[in-house]
């Protein structure tokens, strides 16, 4: 049964003002604590979260805007799960910072903050709403509104997440999937197979270890008849186990039956046929790999957008997404953008590199009066440049380099459109080696014609959109990178994150962007109002009051 948490709401200092001294409390006043309490806790709602409890009058739930406020405080610090139960457990600010009034009090169990991430996750599963997400929007709406920041500029990137896995080499993964599936068998079963799993109960790794090069042909083609007869044998008393429903993805990813003479043999599939899709680690079915740079990613993309407007002296995360890494740049921004012009209606103008040009952004941006500014063009750059101008309702406009020819107006052919040009005037122009339209030219026609889409018109604009704007604002982009350096804070030694699966992964990604945020306006604001209360009571109320107009101290 959901119940609001609002005992935090009165007289939260007054028991720390009786417990301490009247110098530690001064202290406490002025920690990051109180005023992530102040700009974020207080304004977590709750009611947001009533759709994953019982409508039956049963046990209350624990505090939603405790548990909340804990995995953005895990970011906030970088603190794994241990260290934040100890926190709470003995951290008089983490106390402040969760709403608690005594120093006994703890909100949860971290058994309790398991299950509230598993409702999470259910529920997005289910609804395909993730509720850390919209505490992350809602959040954010209201900073910008309360701190007057212009959101008209805006800019984004992409960022490489590689999930907290073991590195598996195509043998050593199928070992460790077998070897996992031998472990779920009754010990009559294990007794049964015993002769078929023995070689494989080491583990992936171990396996490897002890395999000559020389032998791995070998070895792979032997995982292929253990497969085969694993699959068949146990497949109707382990259909519905996920531990063989993850046996049975690698077996039909690596493995392919082919007849041979009138027999039935399993063949190893050649390394063509593998795809990014296919599962990296047992430990992590979500995660898929990428190539960039000639290194090897496995794991998840995040997409961060902020504002970047010259006026502002504070900038803010606006927009945040999360995805396999095999998702291309530009479909991400396509399936944020209607979100970001929701959360930013008056956005006109974003800062992108090549990565995110599509046909489909082109759509959106203009349906939107947008202009997408690229700092590079993705692909080859054509060595002769043929412009297109112009919209589908009132015609296409053609322009190509050489100075003797005047500019064309393009006719609909049967697919796309159609620009013919003279091909007297052509045979005489210094491109025509280069030219893609020389190459098409008709001697009996006289022309040489150039076809093109509807949306190359769409797609020049946005190329030439960087020479539009002021010098200055044509290298604001890069600016971004900081932001994807923090989305990287939440990292191990090793670079990988210290969850696995999307989910845990958008998490992450969305606690993130509140804990960035934070720190933001803390670092902006606190200098401005120095070490005193005036900077508790002034955030006390800054969310609910009309845009900022500070002068600089």
């Amino acid at each position: 049964m959901f119940i609001a948490n609002t005992a935090h709401k009165e007289n939260l200092l007054s028991y720390w003002e009786e417990l301490l001294s009247p110098k530690q409390f001064t202290l406490l006043k002025k920690s990051k604590g109180c005023k992530f309490y102040e700009t974020v806790f207080q304004h977590i709602e709750e009611e947001d979260f009533r759709c994953l409890y019982s409508e039956k009058l049963s046990a209350p739930n624990s505090p939603v805007n405790c548990l909340v406020g804990a995995m953005i405080l895990c970011q906030l610090r970088n603190w794994s799960h241990e260290e934040l139960e100890n926190q709470m457990a003995f951290n008089i600010e983490v106390k402040l910072a969760l709403g608690l009034k005594d120093i006994e009090s703890i909100p949860f169990t971290m058994r309790t903050f398991y299950n509230f991430m598993n409702r999470l996750a259910k529920y997005e599963e289910r609804k395909k709403i993730n509720l850390i997400e919209q505490v992350f929007l809602k959040l954010t709406k209201k900073q910008i509104k309360a701190l007057g920041i212009k959101t008209t500029i805006q800019r984004g990137d992409s960022v490489l997440l590689e999930s907290g896995i073991k590195s598996y080499s195509r043998l050593s993964l199928l070992v460790e999937v077998l070897r996992r599936l031998y472990s779920i068998l009754t010990k009559k079963e294990q007794k049964k197979y015993k002769l078929l799993f023995q070689d494989y109960q080491v583990g992936g790794e171990q396996f490897v270890y002890t395999v000559p090069s020389s032998e791995r042909e070998m070895k792979m083609n032997n995982l292929g008849i253990a497969y085969f007869t694993a699959y068949n044998d146990l497949q109707e008393a382990y259909v519905d186990h996920p531990t063989f429903q993850l046996f049975e993805r690698v077996y039909h990813e690596h493995f392919k039956k082919e007849k041979e003479q009138e027999m039935l043999t399993i063949k190893l599939r050649p390394t063509e046929d593998l795809t990014s899709d296919m599962v990296q680690s047992p430990d992590d079915i979500d995660a898929t790999y990428r190539s960039k740079r000639k290194e090897g990613y496995h794991g998840f993309v995040a997409l961060g957008i902020e504002t970047c407007h010259p006026d502002n002296e504070v900038n803010l995360v606006t927009t945040l997404a999360v995805d396999k890494n095999n998702v291309d740049d530009s479909v991400l921004l396509e399936n944020k953008l209607d979100q970001l012009v929701e959360q930013c209606p008056n956005l006109k103008e974003g800062h992108f590199d090549g990565g995110f040009g599509s046909e489909a952004i082109d759509a959106k941006a203009k349906k939107g009066k947008i202009k997408i500014i690229q700092t590079a063009v993705r692909g080859k750059t054509a060595k002769v440049k043929i412009s297109v101008k112009g919209k589908e309702e009132k015609g296409f406009t053609v322009d190509c380099p050489n100075p003797k020819h005047p500019k064309i107006q393009a006719s609909k052919s049967k697919k796309n459109y159609k620009a013919a040009f003279d091909l007297n005037i052509c045979n005489q122009c210094p491109f025509q080696l280069d030219c893609p339209a020389y190459k098409n030219k008709s001697v009996a026609k006289q022309t040489a014609s150039f076809y093109f889409p509807a949306t190359l018109a769409l797609m020049q604009k946005r190329h030439k959109a960087i020479q539009t704007i002021p010098k200055k604002r044509r290298t604001i982009r890069a600016g971004v990178e900081g932001l994807m350096g923090q989305l990287h804070r939440g990292e191990r030694h090793t670079g990988k994150l210290k969850v696995r699966g999307l989910f845990k992964c958008k998490l992450y990604v969305f606690s993130m962007g509140i804990a960035i945020n934070f720190k933001r306006i803390y670092s902006w604001l606190f200098p401005k109002y120095g070490n005193s209360f005036a900077f508790f009571a002034f955030l006390s109320t800054w969310l609910f009051t009309k845009p900022l107009s500070i002068k600089k101290c």
